[in-house]
């Protein structure tokens, strides 16, 4: 993906892994414990924000960054509900993410 390919540029020497959907992203986070989760709101068969509480539940450390299209008010506060650590809109994904993925580090 390209958020996958820019972070392989960031030189952060990030661990990425990937998940074509909200189940798979659970089990691959049950699997991997990651420190960073970057999840979508739009996922096929499911719900980011499910997704995304269900990682934190199982994994309260996990810091949770949402990338959306959708700058809505309604899933803005339940990313918050769940303690995201961002929420980025899509347009602003290279002006914002590193900067929050530093913060998460």
């Amino acid at each position: 993906s390209m958020v996958k390919d820019y972070l392989n540029r960031s030189k952060l020497g990030l661990e990425i892994y990937e998940a074509s959907s909200g189940e798979m992203g659970v089990t691959k986070a049950s699997c991997v414990k990651p420190d960073i989760v970057l999840m979508d709101i739009n996922l096929p068969n499911a719900n980011g924000l499910v997704a995304a509480k269900t990682i934190k539940e199982d994994h309260p450390d996990c810091n949770v960054i949402f990338l959306t299209i959708f700058g809505v008010e309604v899933f803005k506060k339940a990313a918050e509900t769940i303690r995201a650590k961002a929420f980025i809109c899509k347009n602003d994904v290279y002006e914002q993410l590193l900067p929050e993925i530093k913060k998460c580090l």
